[in-house]
């Protein structure tokens, strides 16, 4: 689903050009371990007997290796970064997404243009679909606590009454990143979302990356891993 018909008119009151002013040098988000570690310190426990028969090395079973709506795809993203806002943010998109589908639509605001087919780890079945992403801009007020402005970007991005886990924030750093379920609109499907939101060089940058829920485990990682590395500078 395309979110981008029903933003409140509030994304328009929030969202400033980026790079119009001269600021400190750029950031990046604090890498806050979104990616999964599979190192268990050369350690490995031996099953009981008829214990966890059928089981991989990550404690999956061999049928949800084949399972697309529960096997765990590895992150895939561009070998190299996208510029937004002025050269002012460097994202590496996920599989599949570019820059000529993911666009500017306003100064400050990007958008994809229609869902993207990405990731994909099951054979013979098709890869996720991206059913939404966006990223934008907003003049920062240093007043306003990052529950503050999750609330006024979740408002302005339609989210509104979707629940709302696995929430990681440092108010110190400025960040904030959390897991969305959007219940389905009639007539439509139901969404699953990563929203990370993060401070630098006197703006906030929101960026949401949208799946259906059946889609999530494919995606996650590399949700996360676009999050992860996503970068700004400081405009010149």
């Amino acid at each position: 689903m395309i979110r981008s018909s029903i933003f409140s008119s509030l994304i328009l009151s929030l969202v400033l050009v980026a790079g119009c002013e001269k600021d400190p040098p750029g950031t990046t988000p604090p890498e806050d371990g979104q990616t999964a570690s599979t190192d268990d310190g050369g350690k490995t426990k031996k099953p009981k007997k008829g214990e966890d028969e059928g089981k991989t090395e990550d404690g999956s079973s061999a049928a949800d290796e084949m399972d697309p709506t529960k096997k765990v795809c590895p992150a895939e993203t561009a070998d190299f970064p996208e510029a937004y806002f002025g050269q002012t943010v460097l994202i590496r998109l996920p599989k599949n997404v570019t820059a000529d589908n993911f666009v500017e639509m306003q100064p400050g605001f990007a958008s994809l243009s229609a869902d993207v087919e990405s990731v994909g780890c099951v054979p013979d079945t098709p890869g996720a679909m991206i059913t939404h992403m966006a990223l934008a801009s907003f003049p920062e007020d240093k007043a306003k606590e990052m529950t503050v402005w999750r609330d006024e970007i979740v408002e302005a991005f339609g989210y509104t009454g979707a629940a709302i886990s696995e929430e990681k924030t440092d108010p110190a750093k400025r960040f904030y990143q959390a897991v969305i379920d959007l219940p389905a609109p009639e007539g439509g499907e139901p969404a699953k979302a990563l929203l990370q939101i993060v401070a630098a060089n006197n703006f906030m940058y929101a960026l949401v990356m949208e799946t259906h829920p059946d889609a999530w485990n494919a995606m996650k990682e590399t949700f996360h891993e676009v999050a992860r590395r996503t970068s700004f500078i400081a405009p010149k």
